[in-house]
């Protein structure tokens, strides 16, 4: 099975009909070439993977070229243009992010000082409440005097 090719080779010759002459350097100069079918084979295959690695390098260079032409143009520029209308730059926009910023800040910490107000008053409602339903008793209400001691000097 292994031993012999599965298809016989078949040398096939051509007679042409007319004669060819070919001369005696040709044929000479044909015999005595060193190149064969794989070595110009494989310089064909050279060749080909050069072009291609020629016209990859082409490509990258215009990508990369039409890549940073294109962040150029899209950032913003520190200092606006005379003739330039808007106001943009990236400094600009810094500082109307940082001002927003503190405004938000001031806006949380009014937010917190609320709700810290809103859970003393429900708080001391509660205690309030708590020593009306419960007159001199006011040991049942332990609970409802120490959330708001707690309060009281966590605010302080």
């Amino acid at each position: 099975m292994g031993s012999q090719p599965s298809k016989p080779d078949e040398v096939k010759v051509f007679q042409p009909q007319t004669q060819i002459d070919f001369s005696e350097a040709l044929l000479a100069q044909l015999e005595s070439s060193k190149e064969s079918n794989f070595s110009r084979k494989q310089l064909a295959e050279r060749y080909v993977e050069q072009k291609v690695s020629d016209r990859l390098s082409e490509l990258e260079e215009d990508t990369l070229k039409k890549f940073e032409s294109k962040l150029e143009n899209s950032l913003l520029k520190n200092e606006p243009s005379e003739g330039d209308d808007s106001s943009l730059s990236s400094n600009a926009l810094n500082e109307k992010i940082e001002s927003l910023n503190k405004k938000l800040q001031v806006f949380n910490d009014n937010d917190n000082s609320k709700s810290e107000k809103y859970s003393k008053d429900k708080t001391r409602t509660a205690l309030h409440k708590c020593l009306l339903e419960n007159k001199g008793k006011p040991l049942n209400c332990y609970q409802e005097i120490e959330q708001f001691k707690k309060l009281v000097l966590d605010l302080d």
